[in-house]
């Protein structure tokens, strides 16, 4: 009778500990009827019981460190790879509706940016699979994401847009130095540097001066190994810790002694500074240093919009309704977008409070991206049929025509 006794009770007093976190996450969020019919609502809820339970991390750990030393194996969320590394599974993921949606949308966003008389450079960060696929036990994982790589960065270029190749610059850069964790999503300070200098290459450069200060390191278990059992049995079935090199970027002093941006309170106004960033945690979390290394490689100041986990879109949705940026908009933004994330269409969904944002002057920009369908026909596309029309009744004919593409896909026939 005693161990049915206490397991009465140890339930009794779970239930206790989880409950008032359950109902703070009730509190906190603005679920409508239809996140109740749908199970969003429903999911939201057991994640946070799941997460509150005393017995969850001690129980987690020990089931995960041996299904990893006995198979090899992780949960669902994780690719294992050779010799440690690890790749999420979200690279893996197959395109549930044609790119032509995300490449529909991408346009929207960049029209809404060029009427406000800013620039976008977009930069498409290309897969750790696809760099390290020789870390990989799925060959077919990195070349779909090579593929998906190319014809996004194509596309875009063919639409007008300008980018950035990020995934050329990580292979050179691959070759002398790690520019991914093994065990991590993110890249290392030398891949987010690599990038750095080939969006500086591509792009003006400012007239400031700044140097890299180190600041130290820090210790961390990768985000992939949550997959696989907790931090306090990771060391001990050989997920090590990775470790990262920080530093600041600092504005050189001028020849008078004094910071080139002034003393004191007088900083740069919002107008004054000529590029902002936007995009996810490669973006965002200091520890990347992907913001401190694009300072010194443009030599000039970032204002960062970027958000750790939030995916690409609801960052930049957000930037757009800030009346700061829409006061004094920036000469360009700078948007980094993972690839993989284009295989998720929830990143398209916005927020329940941007959804009442009237972000475009007399209309809404979020409705207008919810209307796109996943067949909808980009500049790039419509241009695509405007040639095969115009070389078939060339040839119909004995004329030669061509079809000359501005940046915005518009059509000029000679």
């Amino acid at each position: 009778m005693a161990i049915p006794a206490a397991l009465v009770a140890y339930s009794a007093w779970s239930a206790s500990e989880a409950l008032p976190n359950v109902g703070a996450r009730i509190e906190q969020a603005h679920w409508t009827a239809r996140s109740w019919f749908d199970g969003k609502a429903t999911a939201a809820i057991d994640s946070t019981w799941s997460d509150a339970l005393p017995h969850r991390d001690f129980a987690s750990g020990i089931v995960g460190a041996g299904r990893w030393l006995a198979l090899g194996e992780g949960k669902e969320g994780v690719v294992p790879g050779r010799d440690g590394w690890l790749f999420t599974a979200e690279e893996a993921r197959s395109m549930p509706e044609p790119l032509s949606a995300s490449l529909a949308r991408i346009e929207v966003l960049e029209e809404t940016l060029r009427e406000m008389g800013v620039a976008l450079t977009i930069v498409p960060l290309a897969g750790k699979a696809d760099i390290y696929r020789d870390e990989t036990r799925n060959p077919s994982m990195a070349n779909d994401l090579e593929a998906r790589y190319d014809e996004v960065l194509a596309s875009l270029r063919a639409m007008g847009i300008d980018t950035v190749d990020s995934r050329t610059a990580l292979v050179i850069e691959a070759e002398v130095s790690q520019v991914f964790y093994a065990s991590d999503t993110h890249w290392t300070r030398d891949g987010a540097a690599a990038v750095a200098r080939a969006i500086a290459a591509d792009l003006p450069s400012g007239d400031a001066v700044f140097e890299p200060v180190e600041t130290g390191t820090v210790a961390f278990h990768g985000d992939l190994t949550k997959f696989i059992t907790t931090e306090n049995y990771a060391n001990a079935i050989g997920l090590k810790e990775e470790t990262a090199r920080l530093f600041k970027a600092e504005a050189a002093a001028a020849d008078n002694g004094e910071d080139i941006f002034g003393s004191g309170d007088d900083l740069f106004a919002a107008s004054a500074l000529p590029t902002v960033l936007v995009g996810t945690s490669y973006s965002a979390n200091p520890d990347w240093s992907f913001q401190e290394s694009l300072k010194i490689a443009m030599q000039s100041d970032i204002v960062n919009y970027a958000e750790e986990g939030r995916g690409p879109v609801k960052p930049f949705l957000k930037m757009l309704a800030d009346p700061a940026f829409r006061d004094a908009p920036p000469q360009r933004v700078i948007w980094e977008i993972p690839v993989r994330y284009l295989s998720d269409p929830g990143i398209w969904e916005p927020e329940e409070a941007q959804k009442d944002q009237a972000i475009l002057a007399g209309g809404m920009l979020t409705d207008e991206l919810a209307r796109i369908d996943a067949d909808a026909p980009t500049s790039l596309q419509i241009a695509e049929t405007l040639q095969a029309a115009l070389t078939d009744a060339a040839g119909q004919t004995g004329q030669l025509a061509s079809l000359d593409l501005n940046n915005k896909g518009e059509t000029h026939v000679d």
